[in-house]
């Protein structure tokens, strides 16, 4: 397909398929037509492709590039100015710790005013892909490392990236450490919670780290609830608001793109019954409400509903969750639902905020791929949408470079289990 054909149908799929057509329309498709020609380069077409996807101004769950790409190699984040090397590769010439000031020769901020339209998000510490992608093709960088300035050229790494990390340890007899880093992988999740359980029912106090949460499937957080419920108390039990909600489109193009997506998780062997037998109801549901455009999704009773025979244990006495703004998708409604629970309390930093929009489906355009959404959170219509926002955590620790040299949110956890 070429790619003006390629440009033309993102265009008419964000306008007719995707879930956000009811509040954004993005760019004028007319200022692309002009940029956009088959002849121009591949890294020149993702350019343009990524600015018009980023007029949407919509994190992650609207999304167009390569099907295959390349692993970083490190993460960033913005800071005064400065991107702060968090992670890296040996082989990228970057290290942990390194302060980038400039990109072949320019300032942070005067990159930013020139390329202010291939940003999706308007806040800095939401912006860490983006850097990263004017890093990695920068010429020169220029980087602050043990206190001397120099320049250097970051290379490819041959490294994958890692997996989702899933642990659990005791950090003394009263309280247990949980780190999920996705709501993806059920294998690994099951038996993390199956290795951790004995100890959990006897802590005083439970700390979950999703500070890194790449989302997943709600369903597999479910399991933390008796944790984190009073105790002998059922959801139906909490007052918890009754402003949320979702409404699902609907229409010909999204629902077979959404069995599609279905229909390849189903041929997983390692799938479990219970998930096996929710993705045949919503491969119902799909169907049944096929062209019918905006579905509101459940009812006003759900609260009541949900869950029933789960009820909150004893212990742990206290839960805290850590977060941050890697954690997004399911990652973000664990945290919100989380937060409205009496035992918890949230640390840390908004998380990144993208269930305004969610249930993504995918179409493929051969070597690309375009990622768009088909719910809508009907908070958006109250004012209360978390895009850009994310879930505002209970005790906010604002991030600084010392973050660098030494676990500052789990010390600061660690002060409130000894002082509660």
């Amino acid at each position: 397909m070429k790619k003006t054909e390629i440009f033309e149908q993102v265009v008419e799929i964000m306008r007719e398929d995707s879930s956000t057509k009811k509040d954004i329309m993005g760019a004028n498709p007319e200022e692309y037509r002009v940029r956009i020609t088959d002849q121009m380069s591949q890294e020149d077409f993702l350019y343009q492709m990524h600015c018009y996807i980023a007029s949407f101004g919509i994190l992650s769950h609207v999304w167009f590039g390569l099907k295959e790409t390349q692993p970083l190699g490190f993460k960033l984040r913005y800071y005064q100015d400065s991107l702060c090397v968090l992670q890296a590769n040996s082989d990228t010439g970057l290290k942990r710790g390194d302060q980038i000031l400039a990109l072949d020769g320019k300032a942070l901020p005067q990159v930013y005013q020139e390329h202010k339209d291939y940003f999706v998000s308007s806040t800095p510490e939401r912006q860490h892909k983006e850097w990263a992608y004017f890093v990695e093709h920068a010429g020169e960088v220029t980087v602050v490392r043990n206190g001397k300035e120099e320049q250097l050229h970051v290379q490819p790494t041959a490294h994958p990236n890692k997996s989702p990390q899933f642990e659990w340890r005791n950090l003394s007899e009263d309280i247990v450490y949980l780190k999920l880093e996705d709501f993806t992988d059920e294998a690994a999740i099951s038996q993390l919670y199956a290795d951790s359980q004995a100890a959990i029912e006897q802590a005083k106090y439970l700390i979950i780290d999703v500070r890194v949460n790449y989302g997943g499937t709600d369903s597999l957080y479910y399991p933390l609830f008796k944790y984190t419920l009073p105790q002998g108390k059922a959801f139906s039990d909490l007052d918890l608001p009754s402003d949320d909600g979702m409404e699902i489109l609907y229409t010909d193009r999204n629902v077979d793109l959404r069995q599609q997506l279905m229909q390849n998780i189903l041929e997983d062997p390692n799938l479990s019954a219970e998930t096996h037998q929710i993705l045949k109801e919503f491969l119902k549901e799909l169907e049944e409400n096929r062209g019918k455009g905006y579905v509101l999704y459940g009812d006003e009773d759900s609260n009541q509903n949900f869950l029933p025979d789960v009820l909150g244990l004893a212990r742990p006495e206290k839960v805290f969750v850590l977060a941050d703004v890697t954690c997004g998708s399911s990652g973000d409604n664990f945290v919100d639902t989380m937060k409205k629970m009496p035992k918890v309390t949230v640390l840390g930093r908004p998380t990144m905020g993208i269930l305004d929009y969610s249930n993504c489906c995918v179409k493929d355009f051969g070597d690309y791929e375009l990622l768009f959404p088909t719910s809508r959170d009907i908070r958006i219509d109250q004012g209360k949408g978390m895009n850009d926002k994310g879930v505002e955590p209970d005790i906010l620790i604002p991030w600084t470079p010392e973050h660098l040299e030494r676990d500052v949110d789990l010390e600061e956890c660690l002060n409130y289990c000894k002082n509660a």
